[in-house]
């Protein structure tokens, strides 16, 4: 219909004089919501211009162009040119029918046709195609979209898109062709796309997906590559739909070639005022190892990134491979071309709608002025996505009219930053466990952090409020304030309830970039309560108030590259905390506690930590409260408080005055499991809690080091961390509570 009325308009054009006339007027008819200057300014057209049957076409093709109009129609009358136009619907209605695996919100964030925005065929189509992607990225690769408009009155129309999901297209099976000297089986392991199999109903790795198989064939490569097989190449990637058109058959058809072994690793670097020496300590490819075409990339980053952080910005690193088919060996060159040192001449802050200028140029490790650094540049990017306010953070380097300078452009994409959450769940340590919590990092633009959390459990019930200003007075300081009212529930391991009421002040100072110092300040009214008539006497001479004022100092260090699950880094802390200064506690208290996590092979991460604390008399007795107890997630196979001094006579759990534990952990996937977050680890844990009231008849104290072994299970679920563990004790004393199996939310390490 368009293109006819088009062709109508183009005749009715041609028809128009060959020779150059003044257009003396402009009128634009059949215009009803959009405004006549705006089709004027799509014209390019004006009285008092020439007229022409060219400029006439280019101003049809201009209208067209805009999406504005269903049809548009020129004539040309003695000086008048009349511009007829018929404006595209507005939608009324964009409606998706025949939803049942994707949601109506999801669909509408895809399509481009919006209600009350304006109906343009051609837009029709891409929706259809982002749909039909949609489902195919979901599984559903024989969905189909049948779009229908419906015309309503007032140049409205409903927008439809009728849709037939189809059966979920499963892979029945992956094969390999041309694989000598690796398995199918571990072949499949390597691409992303799985057999179908019960366990992945959270996923969609078992089900097709063009773009899926495109990645597998890299994944593939580079795989052969980094294990020394420099002439891998896949040869086809075929996907076979079954009869029944609900599963598909993958093939892979590969050629593994030979391995290679590196012969010779040379670096030019003519033009480089840097040593030598210095350049070749950044690579790891060495003479005689098996080829790594991987390694290649990580060399090429490590040679760019020492020559940024000695001020080159602009480096170019190019590497050469010759291959030795039959001595089957390789050299490889890495040819370097940098550019001049430059320095920061600005630093310009894109996209912070929300949150203020300051709040981010503190975070840069790079000022204007300053010399260029890519090691800085890079921290830069990584201190502001810890900070999580942006969706996207992106730093650019932009060449100026200075040879020797540069702009820095810090693009951001704001996020939310207040959080509003309520969980409940169940674990064999706390019982039920229900939890609200309130925060926002980012409080007013400022890079203040505000938190109001609840939790109520089988053995607590919590209340907190908290606040931090990250950067104090405009320096790297951290300073806040914590309120807290908090009951634990301890009738089972010492027949007594404790109830906490108080308040934190927090003064906190970076080291570098990995460790901080914080300096705090607590006042705090403790009570034991709610004492069993068949308590330990010890515990009834100690029921009451106390009122305590501590001053407390901690040193961390943690380069871990998460704190739920860690693969890499470690982490430590030294503590110590004095209560005294006139209150009703007297004691000097310091914990030292960490932990370290390596890769040692193809998922598999081994981790140790360990811990000590020793509590000091300095003045009266300590309080039961503050002495240490273990078992539970620092001691499996131990119930809560389940080693330590005890009452002799009412086996009450009253805590000792030192401390000492460790924890041994391997951590694997398991198989195919793995793709949905569950790991499994076995473990050794040790242990003791030792000394209360020293030489007392009435506490039994054994001091043997316990220890346990065991093995569970760790799940990324979508409801949170879950571990599962059974805990055995091997070394125990003859009091001890022990706990075979135990659940938990969160992380032991």
């Amino acid at each position: 219909m368009k293109k006819s009325l088009l062709a109508l308009s183009v005749l009715s054009l041609a028809s128009a004089p060959a020779w150059a006339e003044s257009i003396q007027k402009i009128l634009v008819e059949g215009n009803k919501r959009i405004e006549e200057q705006t089709v004027r300014s799509y014209l390019s057209l004006y009285e008092g211009a020439e007229y022409s049957a060219e400029n006439s076409r280019k101003a049809v093709k201009s209208l067209y162009a805009t999406g504005l109009f269903d049809d548009v129609k020129m004539t040309w009358n003695e000086g008048t040119l009349v511009v007829e136009v018929q404006e595209n619907p507005v939608i009324n209605r964009v409606v998706f029918e025949g939803l049942d695996e994707l949601g109506e919100e999801q669909l509408k964030k895809l399509v481009e046709l919006k209600e009350r925005g304006v109906y343009n065929p051609g837009k029709v189509q891409k929706d259809v195609s982002e749909i039909l992607s949609a489902y195919r990225a979901a599984g559903h690769f024989l969905a189909s979209v049948e779009p229908q408009i419906i015309r309503r009155d007032q140049n409205r129309v409903d927008v439809i898109y009728k849709i037939d999901e189809g059966e979920k297209t499963e892979i029945r099976s992956i094969r390999f062709v041309g694989n000598q000297d690796y398995t199918d089986g571990k072949l499949r392991d390597v691409v992303s796309t799985k057999e179908s199999a019960w366990w992945r109903f959270f996923g969609s790795a078992d089900s097709y997906d063009p773009d899926r198989m495109e990645y597998d064939k890299e994944l593939l490569r580079r795989f052969y590559v980094k294990n020394g097989y420099a002439d891998f190449k896949v040869n086809s990637a075929v996907a076979e739909l079954s009869r029944d058109k609900e599963g598909f058959f993958m093939t892979f058809s590969i050629h593994e070639g030979k391995v290679y072994t590196v012969n010779d690793v040379t670096i030019q670097a003519a033009d480089v005022d840097v040593p030598q020496d210095e350049l070749y300590k950044q690579l790891t490819i060495k003479s005689g190892q098996n080829y790594n075409g991987l390694q290649i990339e990580s060399n090429v980053d490590a040679l760019i990134d020492y020559l940024g952080s000695h001020g080159f910005a602009f480096t170019d690193v190019y590497p050469r491979v010759k291959k030795d088919f039959d001595a089957g060996t390789i050299d490889i060159v890495f040819t370097l071309r940098p550019g001049p040192r430059v320095y920061v001449n600005r630093i310009n802050i894109k996209g912070n709608d929300r949150t203020r200028d300051h709040v981010i140029r503190r975070q840069m490790r790079l000022a204007e002025g300053d010399a260029f650094s890519t090691s800085k540049l890079q921290r830069s990017e990584d201190r502001l996505k810890y900070l999580d306010y942006f969706e996207e953070v992106d730093v650019e380097r932009t060449p100026t009219d200075y040879p020797d300078k540069i702009d820095l452009d810090v693009n951001v994409k704001e996020q939310s930053t207040g959080e509003f959450q309520i969980a409940a769940g169940v674990s064999s340590y706390e019982g039920f466990l229900a939890t609200a919590d309130v925060k926002e990092k980012n409080f007013l633009g400022k890079g203040q952090n505000v938190g109001l959390s609840f939790a109520l459990s089988g053995r607590r019930k919590n209340f907190n409020l908290s606040f931090t200003e990250p950067y104090f007075m405009d320096q790297e300081l951290s300073a806040g304030f914590d309120l807290f009212n908090e009951v634990y529930d301890y009738q089972d391991q010492s027949s007594y309830d404790q109830a906490t009421q108080g308040g934190r002040l927090r003064f906190g100072f970076p080291i570098d970039e990995y460790s901080s110092n914080l300096v705090a300040l607590t006042l705090q009214k403790k009570a034991i309560e709610d004492v069993d008539d068949d308590a330990s006497q010890f515990i009834k001479d100690e029921e009451g108030e106390r009122n305590m004022l501590m001053i407390s100092n901690t040193y961390r260090v943690d380069t871990r590259d998460s704190y739920i699950m860690p693969t890499k880094g470690y982490n430590y802390s030294l503590g110590v905390d004095y209560a005294g200064l006139g209150s009703d506690v007297d004691f000097i208290r310091t914990d030292v506690k960490g932990s370290y996590h390596i890769p040692f092979w193809d998922k598999w991460t081994f981790s140790v930590g360990g811990r000590a604390g020793a509590i000091i008399e300095t003045g009266s007795e300590i309080p039961l409260f503050d002495l240490y107890r273990a078992g539970g997630q620092t001691l499996r196979g131990f119930d809560l408080s389940g080693i330590g001094p005890r009452d002799a006579t009412t086996k009450d759990a009253l805590g000792g005055q030192y401390m000492l534990g460790n924890n041994l952990e391997v951590r694997f996937p398991l198989g195919k499991l793995d793709e949905s977050g569950v790991k499994g680890f076995v473990f050794s844990d040790g242990g003791i809690v030792t000394e209360f009231k020293n030489d007392n008849p009435n506490v039994v104290d054994d001091q043997t080091y316990r220890i346990s072994v065991g093995a569970g299970i760790f799940w990324r679920s979508p409801l949170g961390p879950l571990r599962f563990e059974f805990g055995f004790p091997v070394v125990k004393a003859e009091d001890d509570e022990t706990q075979v199996f135990s659940f938990s939310v969160g992380s032991s390490f």
